[in-house]
C-alpha cells in the first residue's frame, strides 16, 4: 500500500492529476495505533538502529522527512503544489515508519537504548 501511494505522490510531484485522499492517511494512522498498542510506550530519546531491519526502517523514515522538506521548499518556490492529502500522508508516513523500526527492534527482543548524550 505504501509503494502504490509513493506512485500516487510521484505522479503528483510530476504534474499529474493524482491526488491521496485523507482516507489514506487515516489508514496509515490505524496501523500506527496498532503497533503502538502492541510495543512499550516511549519514555525517552531512543538511539536509532537495533536489528537490521529496525535501522534500515530509520533511514528510510530520514528519506521522508527529506522528501517532506523538499517538497515544502518546492511549494515555497511556487513551482508546483501539492495537495493537503499528499502532505499529510508523507509526515505520517515517516511517523508510520518509526512505529515499524520500534516493532521490528520489540519483535526481535532488542531493548532500545537511550543516548548516554556523553
Amino acid at each position: 500500500a505504501v509503494q502504490e501511494n509513493l506512485c500516487i505522490v510521484q505522479a503528483e510531484t510530476a504534474g499529474a492529476d493524482k491526488r491521496l485522499e485523507r482516507a489514506k492517511t487515516e489508514e496509515a494512522e490505524a496501523i500506527i495505533r496498532a503497533i503502538e498498542k502492541t510495543i512499550p510506550p516511549i519514555t525517552a530519546f531512543s538511539v536509532a538502529g537495533g536489528t537490521e531491519l529496525s535501522a534500515l526502517l530509520d533511514v528510510v523514515r530520514t528519506l521522508v522527512r527529506r522528501t517532506e522538506r523538499r517538497m515544502s521548499a518546492v511549494e515555497g518556490a511556487e513551482l508546483r503544489t501539492f495537495s493537503d492529502g499528499t502532505k499529510a500522508y508523507m509526515n505520517r508516513l515517516s511517523t508510520l515508519l518509526f512505529a515499524l523500526a520500534r516493532l521490528a527492534n520489540f519483535a526481535e527482543g532488542v531493548k532500545e537504548e537511550n543516548p548516554s548524550y556523553k
